[in-house]
């Protein structure tokens, strides 16, 4: 109810900024209902409303790109040994966003071509990432992206980080859009990257970008924060509250 309430007020404003653009600026503007995010202990997800106004056609497109913060990503491939199945390769993805997600008017295909999604990395296939092995290869051979990439995509919609599936953009008369952003609840803190493009007879002509900021709070954030600023006393603290919490299950057994 509180977001109804809210929508023709965000809405005016994003139309006002508009019409306040010079005419040279871009012809789209956004913003989020919440750009500040805090996860806690009972953080298990949210949706962020994002809302603006386009100086565009009925026959326009949006598309949405949210690019987290870039992160190493480890991929494992498994054999089976001896009868076990065990990690025989082990590769690194560096810079890999550690959320994306993408949102549409319509099938991004239907939108624009290979050439143009790739040009802006629209679509986690079209992602120019850096894939290493995590060992150095005595051959001196490097691992091809191409071939790796459908398997991280796979594993990372899995987690939910990377959903597969389009999320969609109502655009009003040409005018107004609004969209529903999903944050999983396994997403990490960070600043998280969100571009707004706009879309004619396949051509991108305009373009916009906010941010979502996510970071911890509560007692998690505490644990963290001390953890990294005083990892020596933190290492000793966790020892010591095993080896007791060991010597107090040791005598309540012992008792029975």
């Amino acid at each position: 109810m509180i977001r109804a309430a809210m929508m023709p007020l965000l809405t005016a404003c994003a139309l006002l900024a508009a019409n306040m653009l010079p005419a040279h600026a871009g012809r789209v503007v956004a913003d989020l209902s919440q750009s500040n995010v805090s996860i806690t202990s009972g953080f298990h997800g949210t949706e962020l409303l994002l809302f603006g106004a386009v100086d565009g056609q009925d026959t326009d497109d949006i598309i949405v790109v949210i690019n987290g913060p870039p992160t190493d990503i480890a991929q494992h491939r498994k054999a089976k040994v001896a009868g076990i199945w065990i990690n025989v390769e082990t590769h690194i993805w560096k810079g890999a966003p550690a959320l994306y997600q993408i949102l549409a008017t319509r099938p991004i295909a239907e939108i624009a071509d290979a050439q143009v999604l790739e040009q802006f990395e629209i679509g986690a296939d079209k992602l120019q990432l850096l894939v290493q092995p995590a060992r150095p290869n005595p051959a001196g051979d490097m691992p091809q992206a191409s071939a790796l990439l459908p398997s991280l995509t796979r594993n990372m919609a899995a987690t939910g980080l990377w959903p597969s599936e389009i999320g969609p953009v109502k655009l009003t008369q040409g005018a107004l859009f609004r969209a529903t952003v999903q944050l999983p609840a396994n997403v990490t803190s960070g600043v998280y990257d969100v571009r707004i493009l706009q879309f004619r007879n396949g051509v991108a002509f305009s373009e916009n970008k906010t941010n979502i900021y996510i970071q911890k709070g509560g007692l998690s954030a505490m644990i963290y924060n001390f953890a990294h600023d005083y990892s020596l006393l933190y290492g000793l603290f966790a020892i010591a509250f095993a080896v007791a919490a060991g010597w107090l299950a040791a005598v309540a057994f012992r008792r029975k």
